[in-house]
């Protein structure tokens, strides 16, 4: 049954993506529901719960594939830069796990590898023994989603350390160049 989904797998795949489309309907419908006044009033009178949302959302925005960078430039217009940092490289870490984890539950990895058995070892060979730099190479690149790499490691079976090590070394360098480039420019 390689490269298959199983019914339960089919179910989880299809709450998820509900779960998207329910996101992205709200946001599409009513994206006052989503406006920096409201969110930066809220984090004024309750600045940790404020902050303890901001993590929630980081730690499941890479299920949905959704950037990054606009959650972080919200987060830098709300909260201190240094919690920013710091919550981001957390929610991260979480969301990279997530990720992982879900990769690793659906099977990916089988479907890949019998859908594009070629391009899978041919990704394999560029892997070999250059996890961490690789991963963290792309976590850095702003234009590039980190969630994809992280998808395409569970599915090469890369240890989760190796991979979390890429992710921090790389998220934790192009954080901290956004929070620093917006709080200079924006005088924060």
């Amino acid at each position: 049954m390689k490269g298959h989904f199983s019914f339960d797998r089919k179910i989880v795949l299809a709450l998820w993506l509900t779960a998207v489309i329910l996101i992205l309907s709200v946001y599409f419908l009513d994206p006052e529901f989503f406006e920096l006044s409201k969110l930066g009033a809220f984090a004024e009178k309750y600045y940790f719960p404020a902050l303890m949302i901001y993590f929630i959302v980081l730690s499941f925005r890479g299920l949905t594939l959704l950037p990054s960078t606009p959650v972080l430039i919200v987060g830098i217009l709300v909260f201190n830069p240094y919690h920013v940092f710091f919550v981001n490289i957390a929610g991260f870490l979480v969301s990279a796990t997530l990720v992982y984890r879900y990769s690793g539950y659906l099977k990916l990895g089988d479907y890949f590898e019998s859908k594009f058995p070629g391009e899978i070892v041919w990704i394999k060979n560029l892997f070999r023994k250059k996890e961490i730099p690789i991963i963290a190479g792309w976590s850095v690149c702003p234009f590039v989603h980190t969630d994809l790499i992280i998808y395409v490691s569970a599915s090469l079976n890369i240890h989760l350390k190796k991979c979390l090590a890429g992710v921090l070394i790389g998220e934790s360098f192009i954080n901290a160049f956004y929070i620093f480039s917006v709080t200079n420019i924006l005088g924060l």
